[in-house]
């Protein structure tokens, strides 16, 4: 099936080449929407990239209070909580696991060295201004952890404004953003919290993100940028309703530093260095089993890159990255006492060209280069095309390697290890068409398909030894929809299998989302918000050996009405809201009907 879609979407590409083509003007590289596609500003239908973005409007719109809320609602994105405010947020992109997205915070890479994954319920909303996905081949020059796609959080450079909220299980929220601007220089800073009581015994959480940045522009084409970001959280931990932990306590505490050089030329032509170092820790008890773990880890890295625009039609980037990474961890309990202290070293270099071809076609290929000092070198290349049949409808189609270098624990944990491990490796594609649909609406289908090699099988230990064929398709309304309505909708359909034709783990065949905001008058918004899970197996983790089970498919709707009051805004909004009782993960029950409110200034 794999080769099937391929040919189909080559052959897509041919059938799209009218011979009226060369009456258009050649695509060209302005007016920057995205960066993710090609590390750099693009618009949408100048990359072959099959990529999703949410806005900072459309994150107040939506009421979402984390990242990880905001994705659930695009595309070939699945994620799945472990329980309320707080607990862990998996993302799955187009079938692929946690460990397989990767997530970039204005660029830096945050996820973790000791799991390989990053936490997304860390991410307030407040800051943000802007969510890029980026699905499938294109994220080949990103290196190890992009085998599934990449995450691309921008927050707001001119952040101002302020929020307040509370809802139930005694939650309440906050957040201050602050910026001020002088001839050469400016200076941002934030700070976000959160707390609840928690909707099941022990599942409490406090959580608070601290930031500031300092940009310094000596000239127009020049600028020097600083900053600085914090954050910490408490919180119990009440594990499976099989195996509850009713006094567990987990803390976290991650610092993230980077200074970024930037100058930027004509048209597309820019180049920039920059360097980061980011500190995490975890402390995690539970008296019951005597257990005292503490893991931290921490990286240092500099990338640079230089991009040159030669015309109007051909861009040409070029970059490499460096990282050094490190852990620093100790589990205690009542079997011992045992440490990890391991570093490796990481390099890479890149190179993409995108280039016109005739009067509406354009070609992106890119190639990257990794080595590392555990498990050697990786090449991983993309291809991808795009073609404008006319003004209104654009054509896509992609193929690329990705890879996955396994985690500093699967490599090292004491006594459930492997530290031969290989990177986890695969081959995808995938190819659309676009077709706007009036002056703010646009329409989007898409076809994908990935081929997965030595998947990485957990267990004491972890071996290589695992494939997975993952086929699929979504379709996508977007935008406008009359005078007084703005709207996202989309379904996603996916099957992914293992080597012995069994569905994966936690993988949706169906899933669906949907927002739809209608301005009643000139100060008052009525939403209403819905996504859709279908069945699923699971593990039931209850049982020796654990059991696969199929969980429900479930439906969430909520609804949010906004008024403008005085110089604020205040949002009133219920989730959950037909009191769906669900497992997104087998063991983990979520919350019932919650009610919110917030009063936003500035935003």
């Amino acid at each position: 099936m794999f080769r099937a879609l391929f040919a189909t979407a080559m052959l897509l590409v041919g059938l799209v080449t009218p011979a009226q083509a060369s009456a258009q003007d050649p695509p060209i590289f302005e007016l920057p929407d995205v960066t993710s596609p090609g590390r750099r500003p693009q618009t949408r239908t100048a990359t072959p990239a099959s990529v999703s973005v949410i806005t900072a409007a459309e994150l107040a719109r939506l009421g979402v209070r984390t990242v990880g809320d905001a994705l659930r609602f695009l595309p070939e994105v699945t994620v799945r909580d472990f329980g309320g405010l707080g607990a862990v947020q998996e993302v799955s992109i187009r079938g692929t696991s946690s460990p397989h997205v990767l997530v970039l915070i204005d660029g830096v890479p945050v996820n973790s060295p000791a799991l390989g994954i990053a936490q997304l319920n860390t991410i307030p909303v407040d800051i943000v201004e802007r969510i890029e996905v980026l699905r499938g081949p294109f994220s080949a020059i990103y290196g190890s952890g992009a085998l599934g796609g990449v995450i691309n959080v921008v927050t707001r450079s001119r952040p101002a404004g302020a929020r307040a909220g509370a809802g139930g299980a005694g939650t309440t929220t906050g957040s201050v953003l602050w910026s001020w601007q002088g001839d050469r220089l400016r200076l941002s800073a934030d700070a976000t919290g959160d707390a609840t009581g928690g909707f099941r015994p022990n599942g409490d959480f406090t959580g608070q993100t601290y930031g500031a940045r300092l940009t310094f522009t000596p000239r127009d084409d020049r600028t020097f940028s600083l900053g600085i970001r914090h954050y910490r959280a408490d919180q119990g931990v009440p594990g499976s309703t099989a195996f509850p932990s009713p006094l567990a306590r987990q803390g976290a505490a991650r610092t993230a530093l980077d200074a970024t050089w930037r100058v930027t030329g004509t048209g597309a032509s820019s180049a920039m260095l920059r360097g980061y170092w980011i500190d995490e820790t975890i402390r995690f008890s539970d008296p019951a089993f005597g257990e005292q773990d503490r893991t931290g880890t921490s990286i240092v890295g500099a990338e640079g890159q230089v991009v040159r625009q030669r015309g109007p039609a051909r861009v040409a980037t070029a970059g490499f990255e460096i990282q050094r990474q490190q852990i620093d961890a100790v589990f205690d309990s009542f079997f011992g006492t045992t440490p990890i202290q391991r570093e490796a070293w990481v390099g890479a270099v890149y190179a993409v060209s995108d280039r016109a071809i005739g009067a509406s076609t354009l070609a992106s290929a890119g190639l990257r280069y990794d080595t590392h000092s555990v498990y050697g070198s990786q090449i991983n290349p993309r291809l991808g095309l795009l073609h404008r049949s006319d003004d209104r409808t654009v054509w896509r189609v992609a193929i690329g390697s990705t890879f996955r270098g396994p985690s500093f624990l699967l490599l090292y944990f004491p006594g459930c290890s492997n530290p031969d491990l290989r990177p986890e490796r695969a081959w995808s594609a995938d190819a659309g068409v676009e077709r706007a649909l009036g002056p703010g609406a646009v329409a989007r289908v898409t076809l994908f398909a990935t081929q997965a090699t030595d998947l990485i099988r957990s267990g004491c230990p972890p071996v290589n030894i695992d494939t997975a064929s993952i086929l699929g398709g979504s379709a996508e309304l977007e935008g406008r929809l009359g005078s007084r309505t703005l709207a996202r909708f989309n379904v996603s359909f996916t099957d992914a299998r293992d080597g012995a034709g069994s569905l994966l783990i936690r993988v949706p065949s169906v899933t669906a989302g949907g927002a739809v905001h209608f301005s009643m008058t000139a100060t008052t918004t009525l939403s209403v918000v819905a996504t859709y899970v279908g069945a699923r197996p699971d593990l039931d983790l209850s049982t020796f050996p654990a059991t696969r089970v199929t969980l429900p498919a479930y439906v969430l709707a909520g609804i949010r009405y906004t008024q403008t009051l005085g110089s604020g805004t205040l949002q009133l909004g219920v989730d959950n809201l037909f009191e769906t009782v669900y497992e997104a993960v087998k063991g983990f029950p979520s919350p019932g009907r919650t009610v919110f409110a917030t009063y936003a200034v500035g935003f």
